[in-house]
């Protein structure tokens, strides 16, 4: 797979104007560093402001960047500045990345003893991976997928995973209750570990045990529930997920009746307990002991699973018009009213299913997997499954007709891309952008493909889907650049969009990157309005609007000063600086500093708020 040259314009087109020029700055400045391509995958280390570095990792493939991450706190929409900089500094000068090996082939040349010291070393210096380490340790060999049936097992040791669950379950108690309410999910990340453990048995063929873990680790997380504050229901959702994993356990499981009917009565002890706490998802492996498969599908000779009715692998034009139609807005409502509710991933039977689906994928029954697919319109898993096959051109073929929802076209675009068929990928995309549900995140994926590929007027159809649905500066900025002498005709349609979008953030933000101070005044002196919306024009607007800066800025202050809260008072501070840059502006220093001292006379009785307004 080849690379699509990074340009400063594939760059920008993912990152609004403030992280691009602050990117460049910092790569500009040498920001930069251990900077390093694996394959596709590039890495680096950037300077920061509330860290000495952030880590950044950037893939690529011949579509352009096709997914970026960093661990900076910044979460504004597109790319951010560290982000930009380490792309800048590959797009450059590319040479200056150290090629790194693959793990495999960097471990390749150590002996069992070099291995065993590394190992050693790094349990010693890093003891909380300790029970991570000897949980893996009863973890089956790859070798053990092989394994047929009657080969004797080793008997999975349960007391280990109590252990490690009991651990991570108190792992929270010396912290505060509003300091560990932050840290359940890195609780339930350890905790779908086990699960992870679970399912490396069952793939290799070791149901007993995995069963095993999974009781185990349901039954000990509920016994520690009650040490978690799980109001955002972190832990609930993940057990419920558990059941579902449950359920395909269960269906690996050559029982009897007598032993699904206990099997079913022990999970029905759990359901009800775990209901207390609002955990349902056990349901899904109840009905996998009560009825097993129930119907198993018949084995069907190979190359059968396809075929039919010509028009089952064909897509045409009139297809095309039919779904994008002026009538597609009443297409989206019937199919949704008909079919929306069975989408939730709470709903029992499409969950069983899925289970099915599963366990028939790791038996590598994959006539009876498709088969399923059929019967059940399971049609983003056939098409996947045909992906997996090489049998892409069916896979297209059969998605372009059958996939009923922008969602589930862009799982499949990204599949297609992924395995390198990337003028397929965008014809599912763009066909997805004719479809029912929401567009945003295809058109956010499909828009810097186009581009990349030179097709700006399919670039333009994507953004403009994707900001229909999420409006955003970076999106409007892309859509202007990219319409040319076509902005005139498509402006006013996009101004409407974001006049009628609940969060009035983008419209500020549009409205001052035109230079619209007066609009952008109006939004944030709406009734209501919120107070980053305030912030972000009156921060803007110092040099501009100075008058209206000081009265919404004391505003704000004094809104935050009269609720007697200290920790309110570096907010309320951080308004009066924008009061006294504004007040410096129209030469009116003495004027703000009476009205500091006035401020400071009024609230002497309040040391933490004096505290603050020292450093004005």
């Amino acid at each position: 797979m080849t690379i699509a040259k990074l340009t400063e314009a594939v760059i920008r087109a993912g990152a609004n104007d403030k992280s691009f020029q602050r990117g460049r700055e910092l790569y500009r400045g040498g920001a930069i560093s251990n900077a390093a391509v694996q394959g596709h995958t590039l890495s680096g280390e950037c300077e920061g402001n509330e860290s000495p570095f952030y880590k950044v990792r950037v893939e690529l493939d011949d579509g352009g960047i096709r997914s970026a991450a960093c661990t900076c706190p910044y979460d504004f929409g597109g790319y951010c500045k560290h982000i930009v900089a380490l792309l800048l500094a590959y797009a450059q000068k590319p040479k200056q990345f150290a090629v790194r090996r693959e793990p495999a082939e960097l471990l390749a040349g150590l002996t069992r003893e070099q291995l065993l010291a590394l190992v050693t070393k790094l349990l010693r210096e890093q003891p909380d991976l300790y029970e991570w380490v000897e949980a893996a340790l009863t973890l089956p060999a790859a070798s053990g997928k092989a394994k047929s049936k009657k080969a004797k097992r080793k008997r999975v040791d349960t007391a280990v995973y109590q252990r490690r669950v009991r651990a991570v379950m108190h792992s929270l108690d010396h912290m505060r209750t509003s300091e560990a309410y932050w840290h359940v999910g890195g609780l339930v990340g350890e905790l779908d570990g086990m699960r992870q453990s679970a399912i490396e048995f069952l793939d290799a063929g070791d149901a007993e045990s995995a069963l095993q873990i999974l009781l185990t680790l349901i039954q000990e997380s509920y016994d520690g529930f009650d040490y978690i504050d799980d109001s955002n229901g972190e832990l609930g959702d993940f057990l419920s997920g558990v059941g579902e994993t449950l359920a395909e356990v269960i269906l690996s499981l050559d029982l009897n009746e007598e032993e699904r009917e206990d099997l079913a009565s022990d999970l029905d002890e759990l359901h009800d307990k775990l209901s207390d706490y609002g955990v349902e998802g056990l349901g899904v492996a109840i009905a996998a002991a009560e009825r097993g498969w129930d119907e198993v599908p018949r084995e069907k000779p190979a190359g059968r699973a396809v075929e039919g009715d010509e028009d089952e692998n064909e897509w045409d034009d009139e297809d095309e018009d039919e779904l994008g139609s002026e009538d597609e807005s009443e297409f989206e409502e019937d199919y949704f009213d008909q079919f929306g509710a069975s989408w939730s991933h709470d709903d029992p039977e499409q969950a069983l299913t899925r289970a099915k689906l599963n366990v028939l994928e790791r038996q590598g029954r994959t006539d009876d997997y498709l088969a399923l697919c059929m019967k059940e319109g399971e049609h983003l898993r056939y098409t996947l499954k045909m992906c997996e096959l090489s049998r892409v051109s069916e896979a297209v073929s059969y998605g372009l007709k059958h996939l009923m929802v922008a969602d589930e076209a862009l799982l499949l675009a990204q599949r297609l891309r992924e395995s390198g068929q990337l003028d397929e990928a965008i014809k599912v995309g763009e066909r997805g952008l004719k479809l029912a549900g929401r567009k945003a995140a295809l058109g956010e994926w499909l828009g810097p493909v186009e581009e990349a590929q030179g097709r700006g007027p399919q670039a333009l159809e994507a953004w403009r889907a994707a900001f229909s649905e999420r409006p955003s500066l970076i999106i409007y900025q892309t859509i202007k650049r990219l319409a040319g002498t076509r902005w005139g005709r498509l402006k006013s349609g996009v101004m409407a969009t974001l006049e009628k979008s609940y969060d009035k953030q983008p419209l500020a933000e549009v409205l001052l990157f035109e230079k619209e101070w007066d609009a952008a005044i109006k939004v944030a002196d709406q009734k209501g309005a919120y107070h980053t919306v305030v912030e972000t024009v009156a921060e803007a607007l110092v040099q501009h609007r100075p008058e209206w800066v000081i009265r919404a800025s004391i505003r704000q202050a004094e809104e935050l000063i009269v609720q007697t809260k200290s920790n309110l008072y570096p907010a309320a501070a951080d308004w009066l600086k924008r009061a006294k840059a504004a007040y410096a502006k129209l030469g009116r220093t003495s004027e703000w500093q009476k009205y500091l001292r006035e401020l400071k006379e009024q609230y002497k009785r309040r040391p933490a708020l004096q505290a603050q307004l020292a450093r004005l």
